[in-house]
């Protein structure tokens, strides 16, 4: 039975990816000790490095508080690798004496792909050691080069929540430096591992909230900027998963390329139906007038990979948020906010071109004050700010219910690692299982966080729609932010034997779209790695992680943008204990 996945309050705790650079092996042994001889037997011996990292089982939180631990609440995480075989090199210790030799093996250049975790740290002593954290061991292999069985000589075991906490004794910047007792044929000396790695700090706002928030309410100032300053290690990169794509060079361009993006491969295509004769042609996206409430359009569209189409109806703003005008590249974050308040109040209709544009507009408007605000910029300075932010900056009086909001994944069944984590289909049916049940008649309204962007998707009980700022996420050359309708008059067709046929129908042709135009090619990129070893879980995350967070009207009373839902009540204010 499908469970909903409820947002947990954060831990003290922080989000990583570690790469694994090189190792090197260096040993000293004398010649009575019978490890080595300048002979046939030992010339043909070669020494590998057998690698397994080990992860914590995180049983008791639920699926999504922390990267890692969306994956152990099913299964405990390990992946095995192994380095290339290498022989010793073996020189004499000038000085030493007594025949006195070292021995090193190095292992460079290996690790770029199949040799990446993500995992959390607490940073709370009290919590810390609670429950197993990630470790890393090297065993030590030696044998003969020309047989598959080699015998192992030695292990050692790195602690990775401790080496980033920094308190591991071993640690030299982002070099560990593990002692290893290594037995060769009854002869035991003892040598040192220097493991260099590469550790990225992962800043995932959308989940970075305090335990302190619970007991204190909503914080304004510097204590909400205090509370928004993760912790860092010394030579880590920060990643934000808020920002987002643009094209054009005559309009206003972002950090990120969408040209650049993965989802780029070829056009989709937009179709115009003409209901006189039923003729199809190809037209450019569609030229309005401002002063004009416009209309919806039936259109046909084809997915990026070609292998979909989407015949439903269309409605398009004057222009998007990369434009000129609105001058918001990187406002979607504001823009979501202005949308859903406006569907709130007006939840019995859609926004009419000069309605849509003027939302654009203030949207991105209220963006541009948050930009010049060092308070904000401090923690984004590429000024792609997280949902949190912008709710707690007060730009429209809208929370998010954590009981009515839902994380998952696309495809988990496709991935080892997202083995057991909700999907999107499973998502899915909560939403509409919500709103049969809904009867009041108040739409659902969902604020959706999807491979760094944001949009809007209104669930009614006869329609669904979906609110987009950024006209490329619709197709190739769309400047123009678009409304997309899915009632009884949508139809959604896939390619089989060179033949189009109907693989849907009805207002549920909204979640094939998500599905096979949003996160097809992700998938299909992801499965092609995955094939050529295992897929880094930070890339699995940014590109398939998808939340719907339910939106509520803030009551009279000021209330957290983050709250739980009453078992008295349907206001969305909540006690202060109740409140993120």
């Amino acid at each position: 039975m499908m469970k909903r996945s409820r947002r947990p309050a954060a831990d003290a705790s922080a989000k990583y990816e570690v790469k694994l650079k090189s190792i090197k092996l260096e040993m000293e042994f004398g010649d009575e000790q019978g490890i080595y001889h300048d002979d046939d037997h030992h010339r043909h011996k070669v020494m590998g490095i057998k690698l397994k990292w080990k992860g914590e089982p995180a049983a008791q939180f639920g699926i999504f508080p922390a990267v890692i631990r969306a994956f152990t609440s099913y299964h405990q995480q390990r992946r095995k690798a192994f380095t290339n075989e290498k022989p010793m090199v073996i020189r004499k210790v000038a000085g030493g004496g007594g025949g006195r030799r070292e021995a090193v093996v190095e292992w460079d250049h290996e690790f770029e792909s199949s040799t990446v975790c993500s995992f959390t740290v607490d940073f709370d002593d009290r919590k810390f050691g609670r429950r197993r954290p990630w470790e890393l061991s090297f065993s030590v292999l030696h044998g003969f080069e020309k047989k598959k069985k080699k015998t192992k000589i030695g292990k050692a075991i790195l602690n990775l929540a401790e080496f980033i906490k920094g308190s591991d004794d071993h640690r030299n910047g982002n070099e560990a430096k593990l002692p290893i007792n290594l037995n060769f044929e009854g002869a035991s000396t003892q040598a040192t591992l220097l493991v260099r790695l590469d550790i990225v700090e992962i800043k995932d706002y959308s989940r970075q909230v305090s335990n302190s928030v619970e007991s204190s309410g909503l914080l304004h100032g510097p204590e909400l900027k205090k509370l928004d300053k993760p912790v860092r290690s010394k030579s880590a990169k920060i990643r934000s998963t808020s920002g987002e794509p643009y094209l054009e060079p005559d309009r206003k361009i972002g950090i990120f390329s969408w040209k650049k993006m993965r989802l780029s491969f070829k056009s989709s295509t937009i179709t115009t139906i003409e209901n006189d004769n039923n003729h199809e042609t190809d037209v450019d996206p569609p030229k309005v007038e401002e002063d004009t409430n416009g209309s919806w359009e039936s259109k046909e569209i084809t997915s990026r990979d070609g292998l979909t189409k989407l015949k439903t109806d269309v409605f398009f703003a004057s222009f998007d948020q990369c434009s000129n005008k609105a001058a918001g590249e990187g406002a979607c974050t504001a823009l979501v906010a202005f949308i859903a308040h406006w569907l709130h109040v007006n939840n019995e209709t859609m926004p009419n071109r000069p309605e849509f544009n003027d939302l654009i507009l203030q949207g991105s408007s209220e963006w541009r004050k948050l930009c010049e605000n060092e308070y904000y910029t401090n923690d984004f300075p590429n000024k792609h700010f997280d949902l949190e932010t912008v709710l707690r900056a007060d730009i429209r009086p809208i929370s998010i219910s954590r009981d009515d909001s839902f994380v998952g994944f696309f495809g988990p069944e496709k991935f080892e690692t997202l083995k057991g984590a909700m999907s999107f289909n499973d998502i899915w049916d909560g939403i509409v299982e919500r709103i049969q049940k809904n009867r009041d008649g108040e739409p659902g309204i969902y604020i959706v966080s999807w491979n760094d962007h944001f949009f809007v998707l209104k669930v009614e009980s006869n329609a669904y729609y979906i609110i987009d700022t950024l006209g490329e996420r619709l197709f190739e050359g769309c400047n123009q932010a678009y409304i997309l309708k899915f009632d009884d008059s949508s139809s959604v067709y896939g390619t089989k034997d060179d033949q189009m046929e109907m693989i849907c129908s009805g207002k549920e042709c909204c979640k094939e779209f998500i599905n096979r135009f949003l996160a097809a090619i992700p998938i299909m990129e992801l499965e092609t790695e995955e094939e050529k070893g295992p897929v880094s879980y930070y890339s699995l995350h940014h590109r398939l992680q998808i939340e719907l967070n339910s939106t509520v009207l803030l009551s009279s009373l000021k209330s957290s943008p983050f709250s739980s839902s009453s078992n008295n009540s349907d206001e969305s204010s909540c006690s202060t204990d109740e409140c993120i």
